[in-house]
């Protein structure tokens, strides 16, 4: 079984996507996919597959459709969809160890449960996909997912497309793919998830809670995340602080000469 990581990016986030895939050959065993929007580039890595994809109009609408395009392109047997901004951690290969026997016998891919539950935020995009109540919380639009797994995908693509054939993209901000996935696993009565959230909000704060204990950054992660019953494993860091290039490079420093 191939595992890795599937990572998606436009020429103008490449920059801090570099952060996260250097965080990866740093922290993981295993490989990366890189799907580049309307654009090449060659890490001159044998462990970073690069592969373009041309799409007419780089709105944000189409971008996130990008992410399910490389989803479904994706070679490997078992993989992460990683958003560009994110840092992983010296933990993440855990993520595959912990839910290695569950994916095989899940006909979807795992997401992990967002702490807030912004069902009634969003409700404008889910009901567009069905009227059924969900049966679990919000999950974000990251996820382990392998090929039996790759006709949600597809099906997500579907109605993305239909969406842009029909000129109807405003009305599904301000999250679409992940709105409408969410709407799909109400859609089908789907009531299981990775049951965690991996990439906790990546504020200075937090990253020093896991580095040293930062009592800021452990109230944060209880105010945030246990509070709403949401387990946390410290396995990435995602958007904020670790969008400044500078300051990224510097955690994974940190996080490299972490005992």
């Amino acid at each position: 079984m191939t595992k890795g990581f599937v990572i998606f990016c436009n020429r103008s986030y490449l920059p801090i996507v570099i952060n996260l895939i250097n965080s990866v050959l740093e922290f993981s065993n295993y490989n990366i996919e890189l799907f580049c929007i309307n654009f090449d580039h060659d890490f001159t890595n044998t462990r970073v597959k690069t592969i373009r994809l041309s799409i007419p109009k780089e709105n944000f609408f189409n971008i996130t459709k990008c992410k399910i395009i490389a989803s479904v392109q994706t070679t490997f047997d078992y993989a992460l969809l990683l958003d560009g901004d994110m840092i992983v951690t010296k933990e993440i290969d855990n993520i595959f160890n912990d839910n290695e026997e569950r994916i095989k016998h899940v006909n979807y891919p795992l997401f992990c449960k967002h702490p807030h539950n912004p069902i009634d935020r969003w409700r404008h995009i889910t009901s567009r996909i069905t009227q059924k109540k969900p049966l679990m919380k919000w999950v974000y639009s990251v996820y382990l997912f392998t090929p039996n797994h790759k006709w949600f995908f597809k099906e997500t693509l579907d109605i993305m497309n239909k969406i842009t054939d029909n000129n109807e993209e405003h009305l599904y901000a301000t999250v679409p793919e992940e709105g409408i996935m969410n709407g799909l696993l109400a859609e089908y009565e789907i009531n299981d998830d990775m049951g965690y959230c991996y990439h906790v909000n990546g504020f200075n704060y937090v990253i020093n809670y896991y580095l040293n204990g930062d009592e800021k950054g452990k109230k944060h992660i209880e105010d945030t995340y246990t509070r709403y019953n949401c387990p946390i494993k410290l396995y990435a860091f995602h958007g904020h602080d670790i969008k400044n290039i500078e300051y990224g490079k510097e955690v994974i420093k940190k996080i490299k000469n972490k005992q």
